[in-house]
C-alpha cells in the first residue's frame, strides 16, 4: 500500500456527515495522525494500534484484551466497511 497516494478527503467528508461536530473533528485528527505514522513506515501502524490499546487499558483499569474487544463489539460491520468506507482511502 503507498500510504503517500491515499487522499482522505472522502472519508473526512463522511466522518463529518455521519458523526456529531466535536467527535467528527477528533476522529479525523486521529485519522490524520495515524496516516502520517503510516506514511513513514506502514508496519508502525502495528505499534501504533497496540500502543494505543495499553495506554486506554491503563487509563480504564482494564487490560489490553478488553479494550480491543470493547471496540471490536463497537466496529462497523464488514459489510458496511467493505462498501462504505474502504472505497474512501482507495
Amino acid at each position: 500500500m503507498n500510504w503517500d497516494t491515499v487522499d482522505p478527503a472522502a472519508l473526512f467528508e463522511e466522518i463529518r456527515e455521519r458523526f456529531a461536530g466535536p467527535d467528527a473533528e477528533r476522529m479525523i485528527w486521529s485519522f490524520e495522525r495515524a496516516l502520517e505514522t503510516a506514511r513513514v513506515e506502514s508496519n508502525l501502524l502495528d505499534y501504533l494500534l497496540v500502543a494505543s490499546a495499553c495506554l486506554i487499558a491503563h487509563a480504564e483499569q482494564v487490560t489490553p484484551r478488553t479494550v480491543f474487544e470493547q471496540y471490536f463489539r463497537r466496529s462497523v460491520a464488514d459489510e458496511d466497511w467493505r462498501e462504505r468506507y474502504a472505497p474512501l482511502l482507495a
